[in-house]
């Protein structure tokens, strides 16, 4: 359920054509508290600000006509149940289970297991953010070393049996990384088509956890195929170089048929379930013994050549050393990997949060005064309201602008966004009068502009080239703002920013700031839960301590 979670949502986004980098969308749906929820999902879309809007409608025709093209779907079937992506086919709707499993079926059949629960995204979504570079500079590194293999041996003049060989070991190193990814926990595109978890006579996890797919219960499949494989690609290269004879290549192939006779026997008898990974190899190595009838090697000719077979040994060796060295990094890295999932999933409890944020004092945030900076689609009676206290000249100030920025592009949600600036009492300070500017900005430009004119101090601009490309404060009217600012700051031992409240409460100094962003869902609901049980404690903002 939820590996397949995963692969629909990034289904969903790319029938939308919208391009985010997938390997950050699948760290923070894995990383989700209520992975794999619905609430998982719209989480991770609000994240990467994708408009979306997950609602229960009606299960009828009329309805499922109003629908999108594609969108995610919650069923229930006999032997699922869990979302999908639905997109229509004419008359008929098409259900994606995963990369490589989907059916066709009629709006009634749709109508009968679905539950009524859909997730869609709006049309006008443009994001594009760029795919991520470590997964694109891996692949491009895995083509730029087979093709330097295939180069460096197609030097040489080679006959059908070498050919033939040298190919195979290339195809079975690829397998055995697979079987690496497996065990790994990673998933691919072309992991899932061999292990589909449709067919009950198939099971990858069930072989490859068995006792069976270990060497002396030491070594991994994974470990001796990649062993194995490489060192035949080694020796070929060498060999092909030397000008030896490959006799020991075709000793060696001969002698790894009977682990196949046991791999099919354990499969068969002992776990009762075929891995398609494991038949890969078991394939790969009766085609290569298959290969030896196209070499002139004759067993009444076998000559040992004693350079050949310490340059075959010495490949096996350098192979076997060379992996044993890299292979626990890989293994430590995945581990670490799991270890951050598990951190983000913790860090984003939104429980521990609310114990948190319930340890400080709550204060009256309300001033008496007008025009001060107010952001956020509700500007009145919010369900959240984030009071930002700040200063322009304030280095750490930065982080809490970022949270600004973040918070202004969740659409749709009850949030309001106060800016109240914690400077000098004395106007000509450098920190005063760009606050003084920002307030004139604000109620004479607009909410837009003056985020602008925020987004550049609170970056890498200079105060002085700031007053120069935005203007020195002239404005009395707005001078009352700063003081009742300033003061209200003093009443409540605000002296230090930035400081972030979250409905008159202290942001926790456990997170990080741009955290709240993660906990705007729950916050709201929760508020709204108390708005509609007409609870006595209504919005925390209006009360004091």
């Amino acid at each position: 359920m939820k590996d397949l979670l995963v692969s629909v949502v990034k289904m969903l986004l790319k029938s939308n054509k919208i391009k985010i980098d997938f390997e950050e969308l699948e760290f923070q749906l894995r990383s989700h508290p209520t992975y794999p929820s619905l609430h998982s999902i719209t989480g991770v879309l609000d994240h990467f600000s994708i408009k979306n809007y997950a609602l229960e409608v009606p299960k009828n025709a009329e309805t499922l006509g109003l629908l999108p093209s594609n969108f995610l779907a919650l069923i229930k079937e006999e032997q699922f149940n869990g979302f999908v992506l639905v997109s229509r086919l004419n008359q008929r709707l098409q259900i994606f289970y995963n990369d490589n499993k989907k059916k066709i079926i009629s709006e009634n059949e749709f109508i009968d297991i679905w539950s009524g629960i859909v997730v869609i995204i709006e049309e006008d979504n443009k994001v594009i953010i760029q795919d991520s570079k470590k997964e694109n500079f891996t692949n491009r590194n895995i083509l730029i070393a087979t093709i330097a293999l295939i180069t460096v041996f197609f030097v040489y003049k080679n006959t059908l049996f070498p050919t033939v060989h040298f190919l195979l070991s290339l195809v079975g190193l690829a397998v055995c990384i697979l079987i690496l990814h497996h065990d790994l926990g990673i998933s691919s595109k072309v992991l899932s088509k061999f292990c589909s978890e449709g067919n009950k006579k198939t099971s990858c996890d069930e072989v490859l956890k068995s006792k069976g797919a270990n060497l002396f219960g030491y070594f991994k499949l994974s470990d001796v195929g990649i062993i194995y494989f490489a060192s035949l690609i080694l020796s070929w290269i060498l060999v092909k170089n030397s000008g030896y004879s490959n006799y020991p290549l075709i000793i060696i192939s001969l002698l790894a048929l009977p682990f196949t006779f046991f791999s099919i026997f354990y499969q068969f008898k002992i776990v009762r379930k075929w891995c398609l990974l494991c038949l890969s190899v078991v394939s790969i190595l009766w085609l290569q013994a298959i290969a030896i009838i196209f070499s002139n090697f004759r067993f009444n000719e076998l000559q040992f050549n004693l350079n050949a077979i310490l340059i075959t040994t010495l490949c096996f060796l350098i192979s076997f050393a060379f992996w044993r060295f890299i292979s626990p990094k890989f293994k430590k890295e995945q581990e670490l990997n799991t270890l951050r999932i598990e951190h983000f999933k913790f860090k984003r409890s939104y429980n521990i949060f609310k114990s948190l944020i319930g340890n400080s004092n709550q204060i009256n945030t309300r001033i008496n005064i007008t025009n001060e900076i107010v952001l956020g689609d509700s500007k009145e009676n919010a369900l959240l309201e984030v009071v930002v206290i700040t200063n322009p000249l304030c280095g750490f100030c930065k982080e809490a602008h970022r949270l600004v920025e973040k918070l202004i592009k969740i659409k749709g949600k009850s949030i309001n966004i106060i800016i109240r600036f914690n400077v000098k009492a004395d106007l000509d300070s450098i920190d005063a009068k760009i606050s003084w500017r920002l307030l004139e900005i604000y109620n004479i430009n607009g909410d837009q502009i003056c985020l602008d004119a925020m987004h550049d101090i609170y970056s890498t601009t200079l105060p002085k080239d700031w007053l120069l490309k935005w203007g020195e404060p002239s404005k009395s009217e707005y001078i009352p703002i700063l003081t009742n600012e300033k003061g209200w700051c003093e009443q409540h031992n605000i002296n230090f920013t930035p400081e972030i409240l979250v409905n008159g409460r202290s942001f926790p100094r456990e997170y990080d700031r741009i955290d709240l962003v993660n906990f705007v869902d729950d916050i709201i609901e929760e508020e709204t839960e108390k708005v509609n049980n007409h609870t006595p404690e209504l919005n925390l903002i209006n009360q004091d301590n």
